[in-house]
């Protein structure tokens, strides 16, 4: 394992790798603004002929995700393909492959955001208003009508599926505050004996399908750039792929990161 220098930039990586899995939230952008170096740094990556995939846990498909960072002033052109958790929830959901497909019945129950509600569109999935109709749940986030252990009974009873389209526990807002994600709704749903599906890092599917937009080159050529050591660290690792940890200072013994840099300049 070679730890690199808080002085050490992209120009190391690039030298190295062919192809970087990068993470939007906390290295790219903050999710109002993209830093101060991140198209700089896509440039460069772009000038030297690296492939770019940027990869996301948010249930956004990437289409949309697309339009919100050409809006923050990342352009198209300075990456091959986004993919989030909701994209690969969609993937495991209609893929033709049995090693991939999940199968867990037709009706959902939905939990989550507005935002989201459409996720499944176009695939044949119907939703529910229901709980005690539902064949799985598809969350996306918390839901402030499922809080306690006993909003989930119908479900625990029928022993119903969970599908989790963001493994993320929790995140911190603008603000500083606290604010708890689509992950910790599913691991309460696991402690109380339900079971729990987990799309986006550090779950293997994700870098599967990202791994794809790459024609599956050779692992040794690609490198995974994220500031969360339990999720975009863990799952390069898990993947057999090096990972570069940013903007974090290192506070594990267990998940250990071939780079770690302070902050990445161009």
């Amino acid at each position: 394992m070679s730890i690199k220098s808080p002085s050490d930039s992209w120009h190391q990586l690039a030298a190295e790798y062919d192809v970087f899995f990068i993470d939007l939230w906390g290295v790219l952008i903050d999710g109002e603004q993209c830093f101060p170096y991140a198209v700089d740094c896509l440039t460069f990556l772009k000038n030297q002929g690296k492939a770019v995939i940027l990869i996301s846990n948010t249930p956004t498909i990437g289409a949309i995700m697309s339009d919100q960072l050409s809006s923050l002033g990342i352009s198209r052109s300075l990456y091959q393909a986004i993919v989030t958790s909701g994209d690969t929830t969609r993937y495991l959901l209609s893929a033709d492959t049995a090693a991939h497909k999940i199968i867990v019945g037709s009706r959902y129950y939905y939990m989550g955001e507005a935002q989201h509600e459409q996720l499944l569109q176009g695939l044949p999935y119907s939703r529910v208003s229901k709980p005690d109709e539902a064949e799985f749940i598809l969350l996306t986030a918390t839901d402030s009508a499922f809080e306690s252990p006993e909003d989930f009974q119908v479900f625990l009873e029928k022993k119903v599926t969970m599908l989790c389209v963001n493994p993320d526990l929790q995140t911190l807002s603008l603000q500083g505050e606290k604010q708890f994600c689509a992950g910790s709704v599913a691991q309460m749903y696991e402690k109380l004996g339900g079971v729990a599906i987990y799309i986006g890092k550090p779950f293997l599917d994700i870098f599967v399908l990202a791994h794809s937009y790459v024609n599956f080159v050779d692992k040794a050529g690609i490198v995974m750039v994220g500031d969360t050591l339990h999720t975009d660290i863990k799952g390069a690792l898990d993947y057999e792929i090096k990972a570069a940890l940013v903007n974090k200072k290192l506070s594990s013994q267990d998940i250990k990161p071939d780079y770690v840099f302070v902050q990445f300049t161009q």
